[in-house]
This record gives C-alpha cells, sequence and structure tokens, in this order.
C-alpha cells in the first residue's frame, strides 16, 4: 500500500518528533521533508520554493510568524493542510476559511482521537446539567498558548449543541508532558506525546480523501470517511 507522504512544517517541534516516531512503525504515511526555522538539516521557511521531494499533504505544527507562508505555499501548490499551530489570529483563522475554499483544509482543535470521545461526552453533559458549566484544564508548565485549544473546541460545541455558554480556567501545573480537561464530572488526563504523532499521521492520510469545502474538524472528518 502507498504510504501518504508528508512535509512537516515545524519538523524540530515536540509533535513533529513524536509523528516521526510514529511513522517508523506505520504503515499508512511517511515523513519526506521538514520545514524549521533554524536548523541547516531541514529546509527554512525562506526555502519552500525549493522543496524537491514529493510530498501529498503539508502538516503544521510550526508558530504564528511562520504560518503565513506555509498556508500561501500550500495554496500555490495545491497541496492539503494540516492546521495545528497555535495562537493564530483572527486574520490568519479568516485566511484559512478563504483557503479552505480552494485546498482541503484540517483545523480541530483537537488531533487526538481519544479526545474526542471526552468532548463528546461533554456535549451531551451539557445538555442535561443545569449548573453553570466550566472546562478546568491543567497542562505542563512550558506550554505556552492558553486556553488550549481543546478546551475552545468544547467552548464552541457545547454552545452550537445546546447554546449554552462554557467558562474557561487554566492552570499551568505539570512538570511531565500532561494534558488533563474536566468538565462537572468528567474527567480527561493523558500524555499526549505518547498519543499524538500517530493521531495525526492519521488525520493527515484521512485528508489526502477529502475535497475542499469548508475547514474540517475531527468529527466532520470521521463522518466522511464512515
Amino acid at each position: 500500500m502507498k504510504k501518504t507522504r508528508i512535509l512537516f512544517s515545524g519538523i524540530t517541534g515536540k509533535t513533529a518528533g513524536s509523528a516521526m516516531r510514529a511513522a517508523g512503525d506505520s504503515d499508512i504515511a511517511e515523513i519526506v521533508a521538514g520545514v524549521c526555522r533554524n536548523d541547516s538539516r531541514y529546509y527554512n521557511y525562506s526555502e519552500l520554493e525549493k522543496i524537491k521531494e514529493e510530498f501529498d499533504i503539508i502538516v503544521d505544527f510550526s508558530f504564528r510568524d511562520s504560518f503565513d507562508r506555509v498556508l500561501s505555499f500550500a495554496l500555490s501548490v495545491g497541496k492539503p493542510l494540516v492546521v495545528g499551530t497555535s495562537g493564530l489570529s483572527d486574520e490568519q483563522s479568516k485566511a484559512i476559511e478563504r483557503a479552505a475554499i480552494q485546498i482541503p483544509i484540517f483545523r480541530g482543535g483537537n488531533f487526538q482521537l481519544e479526545v474526542k470521545k471526552f468532548i463528546d461526552a461533554v456535549v451531551e453533559y451539557a445538555r442535561r446539567a443545569d449548573e453553570p458549566l466550566k472546562v478546568v484544564e491543567t497542562h505542563y508548565k512550558t506550554m505556552y498558548v492558553l486556553p488550549s485549544e481543546t478546551a475552545k473546541v468544547i467552548v464552541r460545541k457545547v454552545l452550537a449543541a445546546t447554546g449554552k455558554k462554557v467558562e474557561i480556567e487554566s492552570h499551568l501545573e505539570y512538570d511531565e508532558l500532561i494534558n488533563d480537561w474536566r468538565v462537572g464530572p468528567l474527567h480527561y488526563r493523558g500524555k499526549w506525546l505518547e498519543t499524538i504523532g500517530g493521531n495525526v499521521l492519521k488525520i493527515a492520510d484521512m485528508m489526502t480523501r477529502q475535497k475542499p469545502g469548508g475547514v474540517y474538524d475531527l468529527d466532520r472528518l470521521l463522518q466522511k470517511e464512515k
């Protein structure tokens, strides 16, 4: 079976490291080239047009100041894009929506298939709950963007499904790379570095089979794959 070939932007980051380890045992995807800001082993963001490797999709876990170049490059080569970069501006988010008319784009906020089950459970709990809703999230101390994209997804999905607002309370406490979310009696805690890489590879592979027409999240992608 032919593997999905990934160009990974942010190749020196923790998510890319997890993805490279997962790719070593993967039958569905491989990372054929990488882009970063300051490592001579890989392309940098001024060299995107010089990339020689053939690739099927771009996965971006970089920084907001590099993202515009990545999005423009994806449009120029007509390749799908998986967006994992945090802290994008409103204008960058609008640019993603415009670009999704031309190329398939995934920007889910959540890349963990296991976390999706938790979010679905939170939505069902919110339908029945009478008390004020709050997501309390606790993460590793080196996490640099709060609230997390996953917490934002919970807020959006609960509001869309129930019309109820959810407050976010964020903490940085763990020395290990742990993510923890609580909503009422519901709780999810995981060491994301152990699972994120494999999930990103699966999402990238699925996105190569999608068509443009609005930004994909995990719910929409899994529905399309049924």
